[in-house]
């Protein structure tokens, strides 16, 4: 079920960098005007966002951002103070994800998140990193070997670097030095 929602909220950030593109201002800003090469321009720049996305007739996803910049040529959509909310379908938000910066490459389908980023679940899992990376060809979240990482469930508490995890934080593999404090002996016990 999580990673169906988690899938959406994929698609749901690239639904919206598309709808950017069709929706935005084209005339640069005010902050752009020193910028005389085109190729460094942006296509569209919005400021203040807000997306909700559906599936029919429900909202799956809002998407804030402080402001989002389309680049077509360089197949780049970045977001600014990005804040994601990504609900069940019963309406309720099961999934949290935020950071300062994001970037997504939709010809690629792949999604990047940068700096404090935090991913929270409905399970309270939680997840703090720098760098975060989706997936779309395993459905599967990453960072790579050199990032640090924290997975906090519960008291337990896991810390390492790299990480290959779904999308429900349930099944989680930190790729080097782990260290951690773990409490709940259960589901250990059970394996």
């Amino acid at each position: 079920m999580m990673r169906i929602r988690f899938g959406l909220f994929f698609v749901a950030v690239l639904a919206a960098g598309w709808l950017f593109a069709c929706s935005s201002e084209n005339a640069p800003s005010g902050d752009q005007a020193g910028i005389t090469d085109s190729a460094l321009l942006p296509d569209s720049d919005l400021r203040g966002a807000r997306i909700y996305l559906y599936d029919k007739g429900q909202v799956t996803t809002e998407i804030r951002a402080d402001k989002i910049i389309k680049f077509e040529k360089q197949d780049s959509t970045v977001a600014f103070r990005l804040d994601i909310d990504v609900f069940d379908s019963l309406g309720q938000v099961s999934t949290v994800v935020t950071g300062d910066s994001g970037v997504i490459r939709e010809a690629h389908s792949q999604l990047f998140i940068y700096s404090n980023v935090v991913v929270e679940t409905a399970d309270s899992v939680k997840l703090e990193t720098e760098f975060l990376f989706w997936n779309s060809a395993t459905n599967r979240i990453q960072a790579p070997a050199d990032v640090f990482v924290k997975v906090t469930r519960g008291q337990d508490i896991m810390t390492g670097y790299g990480l290959e995890a779904d999308q429900k934080l349930s099944s989680i593999k930190i790729l080097r030095p782990v260290s951690g404090t773990i409490y709940d002996t259960k589901e250990i016990d059970e394996l």
